[in-house]
Parts: structure tokens; sequence; C-alpha cells
């Protein structure tokens, strides 16, 4: 199994991101230190460990700055442009998001990084959502919006 710093320096440098950065600090008395550290990305914290060391708190914080990732996934948080139309109305059906996702940042080729890469992986994964869910008979038409 992958160290947890290891695979969110994996997974933020595929999202385009930079290399996470640690802040970590000691307190406490030198026979039993508590060791706090936050992981963040982009300026943005995303997790937060405590450990009896360093390496300790750092993995901590980097679990929980994966878990936190996966979790704006599945809730689709990365999805959606501010930049970008909303062209929906569409219901969130999280596995049909998340699978959505995963294909499209399979399929978008690796050397796309950055603000480019993201742009790719969203609109793909969009197409592959709103397609899904118009298979499913989940998308739902505007009547209003159509005669206005």
């Amino acid at each position: 199994m992958r160290h947890p710093k290891a695979a969110l320096v994996e997974r933020a440098q595929a999202e385009g991101r930079g290399k996470p950065v640690f802040h970590t600090q000691r307190s406490g008395p030198d026979h039993e230190p508590v060791f706090r550290a936050e992981t963040s990305l982009d300026g943005i914290v995303y997790g937060h460990g405590e450990g009896g060391n360093k390496r300790e708190a750092e993995r901590r914080a980097a679990e929980a700055a994966l878990a936190a990732l996966e979790s704006a996934l599945l809730e689709g948080s990365t999805v959606a442009s501010d930049d970008a139309p909303f062209e929906g109305p569409w219901p969130l059906v999280e596995q049909v998001l998340a699978a959505s996702l995963q294909v499209a940042h399979a399929r978008v080729p690796a050397e796309l990084r950055g603000d480019a890469g993201r742009e790719a992986v969203q609109a793909f994964a969009l197409k592959l959502y709103k397609g899904l869910l118009e298979d499913l008979g989940e998308v739902v038409e505007d009547d209003e919006e159509a005669e206005g």
C-alpha cells in the first residue's frame, strides 16, 4: 500500500495542482511531544493530523486530505466551473457522477496539466454525466425555458 503522503503527491500532480505543502508544529514536553500537521493544496487546507512524531502527524494529515478530496469529488464540487453555464436541471446521482469523473480522469491525456487538464476532465465528465442521466431518463427539461 502506498504511503498517504506519496498518494497525495501523485493525486495532486495528476490533477495539475502542484505539490502539497505540509506545516507541522511541535508542542508538549520533551518526553511526550505532540506534533500537529496540516496539508494544503493551492493555498487551501485539506487535512489535519496529530501524532507523537512529525512523520505520523503528516501521514494523518495526508490521509485526511485524501479523504477530503474524495468527498469533494463524490459531492460534485469539482465538476461545476464558475465559468461554465449550467444547462441542467440535472439531479445529483452520486454513483453516476463519481463514475463519470473516474472515466474522464482516466481518458484525458496525462500531458494536460493545470487549468487545461482540469477543464478537460470537467468538460468530459459533464458530457458523460449528462449522457448517462439521459440514458437513465433522469434529465428533466425545463418547459418554461423552452417556451420563453
